[in-house]
Parts: C-alpha cells; structure tokens; sequence
C-alpha cells in the first residue's frame, strides 16, 4: 500500500482501496456540522466533489501538556471549531467548491488557578504533610510526658532523652512546614489571579530542594 496525493483536491487516499486516508466532516450551510466524527472522503481517490455539503479535514485531538496543580482546561473557551483554510500570512484562501475548506479541531484553552484554589491546594499538602509527620502510636502523648517528668528530675536515660529530641526534631519539622504554607501564601497572592507561578507548590523537601514540604525525619 501507498499513500497518494489527488493533484487536484491534495486529499491524500490510499492506493490499492481509493478511501482517503484522513477522515473529513460534512458540514452545512451555516456551519452546521452533520457528522461530528467524521468519514472518508466522499469520493474514491480524493477526486473533487459535488455534494451539497463543505468538508473539512477532521484533526484528532490531542491534548496540550499543562501542570494540572497549576492549571486547568477552561471549558468555556474550549471546544470544537471550523477553521478555514489560511495562507502563511494568516489570510482567509477562497478554495475551489468539492476541495477541503479547512480543518475542524479541538481548541483547548487552559487558564491559571485561582488565588482561592491555590491556596487551598498548598494547604492541603501542609495538613497532609504535618499529619503523616506526626507518631499515631497509641500512647505517644503519655509516653512523651512522662520522659519530660524523668529527665525533669535527672533520669536521663537514653529512652526519654532520644523521645525528647525525636520530638523536638518533629516540631521543628512541623514550624518548617508552617513556613513554607506562610511563603506560598505570600507568593500566591503577590502572583494575584493571573500572574506567572514560577514555583512548585507540591515540592518536598530533598537536597536540592531543602524549602519543600517535610512529611517525615530521619530516625
């Protein structure tokens, strides 16, 4: 099998059954679209038609890659659409009747955030965070105070001093968390309803990202 252009028309079809190889709409006067999904061309070997309809190429959609913490596809300006054939200077080209007039396609449309959403995204991780920082053993809370009550009166043993510092480490992490939801507020907001976000709310803390989110420390 081979793909071949009708010289005419520029459907491409193939050449052993004739069908083209693209799939193409029918649409009425008006714009109405007959056929959302589309059909071959309606003449074998891309030949010139002579329907009462417009054709326009059917373009598969495919989706733009986006960062859906960030952002989110607005429905409103987003849907299917004709659009007629253009030169490369972006002028309407007047085509022949039975050629293709143009493509039909997706227009997907994506829009920023907002202020309120971000926000409640960066708390979420916050309160995810802190709630996986903290022990959920039964009995941690008494344990705790108790080790403070022994070394209060100089029973050090290694037990309650390393629950002491074990603590104080997770409340360390626990500020650090509380600060970063502080700074992503801050840069939320100075960021407003349409301005640019150059930062990943999501980020955990590592190396190379020592401000990230800490959901847990090291034993």
């Amino acid at each position: 099998m081979a793909i071949v252009t009708n010289p005419i028309t520029g459907v491409e079809y193939n050449d052993i059954t004739g069908n083209s190889v693209k799939r193409f709409v029918a649409v009425e006067p008006g714009g109405i679209v007959r056929n959302p999904s589309g059909g071959m061309w309606p003449y074998n070997e891309g030949g010139v038609h002579t329907q009462p309809y417009d054709y326009y190429e059917l373009v598969p959609f495919e989706a733009a890659p986006y960062d859906p913490e960030l952002f989110v596809v607005d429905s409103e300006n987003s849907g299917w659409a004709l659009r007629p054939t253009r030169d490369q200077l972006g002028e309407f080209v007047a085509v022949p009747d039975g050629h293709p007039k143009g493509t039909y396609r997706y227009n997907e449309t994506i829009k920023r955030r907002s202020v309120t959403e971000l926000k409640t995204l960066a708390k979420g991780y916050a309160d995810r965070s802190n709630a996986t920082l903290w022990p959920q053993e039964n009995g941690y809370t008494e344990k705790l105070q108790y080790a403070k009550e022994q070394a209060a009166v100089n029973n050090r043993l290694p037990q309650f001093l390393g629950l002491i510092a074990r603590h104080e480490s997770l409340l360390q992490a626990s500020f650090h968390n509380d600060a970063r939801l502080t700074q992503l507020y801050s840069e939320i907001e100075a960021a407003g309803e349409t301005g640019a976000i150059d930062f990943v709310i999501g980020q955990m803390a590592s190396e190379q990202f020592p401000e990230g989110w800490v959901n847990g420390i090291e034993q």
